[in-house]
């Protein structure tokens, strides 16, 4: 028998409590697909390269991304990009020998000047190289050698990139932690039934009482 005075008829009203912190969720995301979008955007539309040896450290250390632009001309000191040996090389341009060939080095102090057959010319060269961004180029480096790309990522982060990196991980998740909320206790409708006509106590009945199977 239904023998309560009181009808509660909270359910589903927390519905909109479930998602404590959507907001924050949606913008993680939206950021995310902002940054995917550009470094898309920045594949598709520059002539670029990235740096996979340390050839050049500590100038431009590997995982660099560098731009690359098509010039007239080349002068002694600048970082140019260039076919050799049936490869692309990015090295500093150093030299010119007597007979017009152009010498090149990388600048790890490691480095001795490259020798190739044939010697370099002005029409293999691609272009200077005008812009370089550490650490940009790293998602490509890791396409292709996932293992050597991790280890020059340690190496270049560093015990202060790392505990930076820690910090900022342990700051976003503190955030969105502290952004989460428990679902929020929502009063009950309270209905007297002594005031209801009859026909509204047996509806409400027959929505409280289960229905046997």
């Amino acid at each position: 028998m239904f023998s309560n005075k009181f009808l509660n008829i909270h359910k589903g009203l927390s519905q909109p409590f479930q998602r404590p912190f959507r907001g924050w969720k949606m913008r993680i995301y939206a950021v995310t697909s902002t940054l995917f979008l550009a470094f898309l955007l920045i594949l598709l539309s520059t002539n670029h390269a990235y740096i996979t040896t340390p050839s050049m450290y500590p100038t431009i250390p590997p995982g660099s991304m560098l731009f690359i632009e098509s010039q007239p001309s080349y002068h002694v000191g600048e970082v140019i990009e260039f076919r050799a040996n049936g490869l692309l090389w990015i090295h500093r341009f150093v030299g010119v020998r007597p007979n017009g060939s152009y010498i090149t080095k990388g600048d790890n102090p490691q480095s001795t000047p490259d020798v190739f057959v044939p010697e370099l010319t002005a029409s293999d060269v691609v272009g200077r190289v005008t812009t370089s961004v550490p650490y940009l180029g790293f998602p490509e480096l890791f396409v292709h050698s996932p293992r050597y790309a991790l280890q020059w990522f340690q190496a270049e982060l560093g015990l202060r990139g790392r505990l930076a990196l820690f910090a900022v991980a342990v700051g976003l998740a503190i955030l969105l932690l502290a952004n989460k909320r428990k679902t929020p206790e929502v009063a009950p409708i309270v209905v007297d039934d002594d005031n209801l006509p009859k026909s509204q106590i047996d509806e409400r009945r027959e929505v409280a009482e289960p229905v046997a199977s």
